[in-house]
C-alpha cells in the first residue's frame, strides 16, 4: 500500500496544477457594420486587438491595438491575461468589453480608442 502513496501524490499534484491553469478565451462573435467585419482574435491575453476586414472579400483593412497587459514576473502569467469578451456597435463606435470588466470605445472613423471605465 505504501508504494502507491508516491504515485497517488504525484497524481494529485499534477491534477491540482492542471486544474489551476486558466482556460483559453471564449470566442467573441465578430460584428459586421457597413460592409466591414470587426473581430477580436484574442491571440495571447497580453495584447488586445481589433481586426477590420472587408465583409465580402475577407481582405484585412486594418488592425488596431486596444490595450496591452503588463505581466508581473512574480505572478503566474495566465491569471494576469485579459481578453476581449464582447463587441457591440453604438453611434459609429465599436464598444469593446474586456474580461476584467473594463470597456473601451473605438471610433470607427478616426480609430481613436477611448477608455470608458
Amino acid at each position: 500500500m505504501n508504494r502507491f502513496l508516491p504515485v497517488f501524490l504525484l497524481f494529485l499534484i499534477a491534477f491540482a496544477s492542471a486544474h489551476a491553469k486558466r482556460s483559453g478565451p471564449a470566442k467573441v462573435e465578430p460584428i459586421i457594420h457597413e460592409g466591414v467585419r470587426y473581430e477580436a482574435p484574442n491571440e495571447n491575453g497580453r495584447r488586445a486587438i481589433i481586426r477590420a476586414s472587408d465583409a465580402k472579400t475577407g481582405k484585412q483593412l486594418w488592425e488596431k491595438e486596444i490595450f496591452t497587459v503588463t505581466v508581473k514576473p512574480d505572478l503566474e502569467q495566465d491569471v494576469q491575461w485579459v481578453f476581449i469578451k464582447r463587441l457591440s456597435i453604438e453611434q459609429q463606435k465599436l464598444i469593446i468589453v474586456a474580461t476584467n470588466g473594463k470597456s473601451y470605445a473605438l471610433n470607427l472613423d478616426t480609430r481613436e480608442v477611448l477608455k470608458l471605465d
